[in-house]
């Protein structure tokens, strides 16, 4: 008779976890949806915030094609994450700026990202600050914390809305492979019909490669602007948000 398997055969225990075989074949590092991902994102939560699903997915996808179009290297970006528009050059940010000048929609950048590139140093999106300041300093922390207290929870549909947009360029830019037995979920469907079956199972679908964007085969993941953001964040307001206590990240 075949030898009856243990449960967790194969797996590995670290600390309290138990790693399984598969994710023990590259190094093994947690990646905190609150602590990484967010951070990354947030600036897609500001467009749709303001300017509400669609308008905010058509600007998203205008700037990070064109910033795929111009980048000088032939690796694989994608623009949805804050941090690799650092990846550009001060010239091709310039041509990337007079490209949304030329189509008449800097300025709805501009607008929507100014808690981030008013508020915080070093913002991998701040080459679209524009010098006028409309809000002041206590508005812009208002909006900022309304903006991550609306998608500090990946399961509600706004977060999953942005994280969507994180697989919507990925796949228009050729970055991702889909076996053909595959069914794509809907993406669409987070917003047409966010309680529907389809919708839970584009849920999945989307915060699974969402998390597999921030596990790069052979590399170590930069957090410098995730941590920035935080440490900026708490010494911006006092932290009372009500998810502080109650909120178990994954």
């Amino acid at each position: 008779m075949a030898k009856k398997k243990k449960v967790l055969e194969g797996h590995k225990k670290v600390g309290s976890k138990f790693i399984p075989p598969m994710m023990q074949i590259t190094p093994f590092s947690e990646i905190s949806y609150i602590n990484q991902i967010l951070p990354e994102i947030i600036w897609m939560g500001l467009l749709s915030d303001k300017y509400g699903y669609r308008r905010a997915k058509e600007l998203v996808f205008d700037i990070c094609e064109k910033a795929f179009e111009i980048k000088d290297t032939d690796k694989h970006v994608n623009f949805t994450l804050a941090s690799n528009f650092n990846h550009l050059s001060k010239d091709k940010k310039q041509e990337l700026v007079n490209y949304l000048s030329e189509r008449s929609t800097l300025h709805a950048y501009q607008e929507a990202l100014m808690p981030l590139t008013k508020l915080y140093k070093d913002c991998p999106l701040s080459f679209l600050e524009s010098r006028e300041n409309t809000i002041d300093t206590e508005q812009l922390v208002s909006i900022m914390k309304e903006c991550i207290d609306n998608h500090i929870d990946k399961y509600e549909t706004p977060s999953l809305v942005i994280q969507a947009n994180v697989v919507y360029v990925r796949r228009s830019t050729g970055g991702l492979h889909i076996a053909q037995h595959i069914e794509v979920p809907d993406l669409n469907s987070l917003i047409d019909a966010p309680e529907s079956e389809e919708a839970r199972k584009t849920e999945g679908f989307v915060r699974t490669s969402v998390m597999s964007e921030f596990m790069p085969m052979g590399e170590e993941r930069d957090d410098t602007w995730a941590k920035s953001f935080w440490n900026q964040g708490y010494s911006l307001d006092k932290c009372d948000f009500s998810w502080e206590s109650d909120v178990l990240d994954e």
